[in-house]
């Protein structure tokens, strides 16, 4: 029999056994000892945390409860020790990952080499090409292409940014140990560093760039704001209506007519009442076109105050599909019931 303790480890909480914790913490004692003069020493630290989380999180979802020392030893194994780091600057073998040489590419936006909005380079780097004819191969599709910049714009909204080291090697493909994690946090000051004190005048259009960029962030931030404030009375009653359809769809199907009869009176809501199928099928398009805002909406706010992981882009892919797919079903129903058709026809 072990005892186990309960630890916080990148925002999240873990269950790790007493000789892993101190394992783990002298692990990360060491870490800090070996970057204690490095810029942005606590930056690095913190990364590390966070694909030592990822690692942990991995492991749960095997079906295990509690982290091991077997777990411990074969994530420090992975990740590499600050002893091997010290042994590769003498000239000696670095650590095991490295042989490993590279990951599984994720798709983010980069934030070091972004013009608007990072989807372009992060492109690049998934695909391992040259930022520059991406850029060049995405303003020649925009200006001959319908569709181009919509599609620039989702990708935008739906791409996470690649904020912490890790994010930014997976996206590159390299391997996530210590020492890339080190390196991608201090080249990145220095980036900054050089950018701050470079003498070297900027071109007319980089400034121009620069300033479009920002005007255009600003304006979409403050759009953005401003909806979310007019929109604040009408998300409410949407919620109101989407636990009404999910109790419908639960188990008041067969009062649902009756309900939205007062919403929409030209609808022949005893014909939909007399079907079944249809019934349950506008039941849940309904359910589908209202409830995924909702849970977009609720996911957001919580990943801003609740510390919520972001969405996968499969999964915000699977949800907007899913929205369009239901809200194509309500309008296909809706439209095909004859006291609408006449009322469009009248009206036209």
């Amino acid at each position: 029999m072990k005892k186990a303790l309960t630890i916080n480890l990148g925002g999240t909480v873990y269950y790790i056994d007493e000789d892993a914790y101190h394992l783990l913490d002298n692990y990360l004692t060491n870490l800090r000892i070996h970057f204690c003069r490095e810029e942005g020493a606590e930056e690095i630290v913190h990364d590390i945390e966070l694909r030592i989380s990822e690692l942990f999180t991995d492991r749960l979802n095997e079906g295990k409860q509690v982290i091991t020392i077997e777990d411990v030893e074969e994530i420090i194994a992975r990740m590499g020790k600050p002893e091997d780091l010290s042994d590769e600057e003498s000239g000696e073998a670095s650590g095991s990952e490295k042989q490993k040489g590279t990951t599984m590419r994720r798709l983010f936006r980069d934030p070091d080499n972004k013009v608007l909005g990072g989807v372009a380079s992060g492109l690049a780097a998934y695909m391992g090409w040259d930022v520059t004819w991406v850029r060049i191969i995405l303003l020649v599709l925009g200006f001959f292409v319908h569709g181009v910049i919509l599609a620039y714009i989702i990708a935008w909204i739906i791409i996470p940014m690649a904020r912490t080291a890790p994010e930014k090697l997976a996206m590159k493909g390299a391997a996530i140990n210590v020492e890339n994690i080190g390196k991608t946090v201090t080249d990145g000051f220095e980036k900054v560093n050089d950018y701050v004190r470079s003498d070297r005048p900027r071109s007319i259009l980089q400034k121009i760039g620069e300033g479009i960029v920002s005007v255009a962030g600003f304006l979409i931030k403050f759009l953005l704001v401003f909806i979310a404030i007019c929109c604040a009375p009408v998300l409410f009653v949407l919620l109101i209506v989407f636990f009404a359809l999910l109790m419908a769809a639960t188990g008041l199907i067969a009062a649902l007519p009756a309900v939205l009869y007062e919403v929409l009176p030209a609808v022949n809501w005893a014909t939909v009442g007399s079907s079944p199928g249809l019934t349950v099928a506008m039941s849940v398009a309904g359910i589908l076109v209202i409830g995924i805002p909702i849970i977009g909406l609720i996911h957001m706010l919580m990943r801003h105050f609740g510390g919520w992981q972001p969405m996968s882009i499969v999964t915000k892919i699977i949800f907007i599909v899913l929205w369009l797919i239901a809200l194509g079903v309500g309008v296909f129903f809706v439209l095909n019931d004859p006291n609408i058709a006449s009322m469009i026809s009248y009206s036209l």
